[in-house]
Parts: C-alpha cells; sequence; structure tokens
C-alpha cells in the first residue's frame, strides 16, 4: 500500500515510518526539513516550503505534487485546529482513499475532570464512545501551554472536520506518549523515579489537587 506521512520526522513519526516499512508499505514522508532525521533509503522524501510562522498552506501548494504520488491513505502527524483539518481534507479529497489523523486523550471529558474543570465522576475504563469535554480549547487560559501548540488547538473540531468529509477518515486518540525523540521529556521524572525504585511517586500539585478534590 502507498502511505504518505505528513510531518513524519519528529517524535513518533520515525517509528511510525519504520514500522509502516517493515509490514512492507510504501512510505513517503512530506516534511519542511525542520528537523534532523535519517530516514530509510526506501523512503520518498517531499520536502515543503519553510515559513516563519506555523501554518499549512504548503500543502495545497504541492496538491499537484501529491496527486502525482496518488497515496491510498495519508497519515497526517500534526493536525492540530480546525484549519489544519480542513487544508488537510482540501488537500487530498480526490487525490487518496482515507486520511489517518494523530488525534489525543484530551478530547475527553476526564480530562477536564482531572484538571479540576468538571466535576462529574467520568466511568473508567475509557472507551472511544465516552463523553468529550464540553469546553473547547484546553489550553486557551493557560498562562504557559503545557506542550507547543498553537492557543487554537482543538483536537475536538479536528475530528469533527475530518469525520464530517466526503473522505474516509480514522481517528487516532493517543495518551501520552514518551520516547527517546521526546524533546520535552514530559514523563522523565516520572521514569527517573521508577528507576530509582521509590516507594512513592510525586505528582505535581496541580495533579494532586484535582485529584483529591474528587475525593472529598
Amino acid at each position: 500500500m502507498k502511505i504518505l506521512i505528513v510531518g513524519g520526522t519528529n517524535f513518533i513519526g520515525p517509528s511510525v515510518v519504520r514500522q509502516l516499512i517493515a509490514m512492507g508499505h510504501e512510505v513517503s514522508v512530506f516534511h519542511r526539513g525542520k528537523t534532523t532525521i535519517n530516514l530509510q533509503p526506501d523512503v520518498h522524501e517531499i520536502l515543503g516550503v519553510v515559513y516563519r510562522r506555523r501554518h499549512r498552506s504548503h500543502l495545497l501548494e504541492m496538491k499537484s505534487k501529491f496527486r502525482q504520488l496518488s497515496p491510498q491513505v495519508v497519515v497526517d502527524m500534526i493536525v492540530y485546529n480546525e484549519q489544519d483539518a480542513l487544508t488537510l481534507t482540501n488537500t487530498f479529497e480526490g487525490i487518496t482513499q482515507r486520511v489517518v489523523v494523530i488525534s489525543s486523550m484530551d478530547v475527553y471529558r476526564a480530562y477536564d475532570v482531572l484538571w479540576g474543570k468538571e466535576s462529574d465522576v467520568v466511568p473508567v475504563p475509557l472507551t472511544e464512545d465516552a463523553s468529550l469535554r464540553q469546553q473547547l480549547y484546553p489550553y486557551q487560559e493557560m498562562p504557559s501551554r503545557l506542550i507547543a501548540v498553537p492557543i487554537d488547538y482543538e483536537k475536538i473540531l479536528v475530528e469533527r472536520v475530518v469525520m464530517a468529509s466526503n473522505l474516509p477518515g480514522t481517528i487516532i486518540r493517543l495518551p501520552m506518549v514518551y520516547g527517546s525523540r521526546d524533546v520535552r521529556h514530559r514523563l522523565y521524572s516520572y521514569l527517573q523515579r521508577m528507576d530509582d525504585k521509590r516507594p512513592a511517586i510525586v505528582l505535581e500539585d496541580t495533579i494532586e489537587d484535582a485529584i483529591l478534590s474528587k475525593f472529598r
């Protein structure tokens, strides 16, 4: 199968590429060359334009190139907001048979419960049919956003656009992911404590307060 990865050179993208190659797929990677990575020799690279500000007009500009490539599946690793999703579907409708979009478990209502924004208890384990957050833009009011995302980051709107498109779509909601290429080392402090075999792991105050408030 011919698969095009959009943004497959940063954190988890290279692992996705390697797995798809191991499964026997023909893989192409579209990126802007901002991240240095040694891809397998049989991976086809397509370089886009580098802009000062992050936006995705480079996808539409490359539409003729994508049409020539004619991938059967497009996997987009870096769709952050509604406009990103619209650009994705407008670019690849009529070119590919399916888009696969990487979303996040922060779409679930349980995420706002964890951070104390909602008080209702959410049944676990979560399933794909679990209720979603009622408030959009989870990081908009944070003085310092947890991850390097646009202020209008919202995976709920991304999912709505993709699933309402005429182009068949698949959503993958990932939990917190860690690994050797995680430049933010998001779970390092916890993993280090596990390696040290400490009897307890102290959570950040904001998370601990949110959890404890549910039992008071």
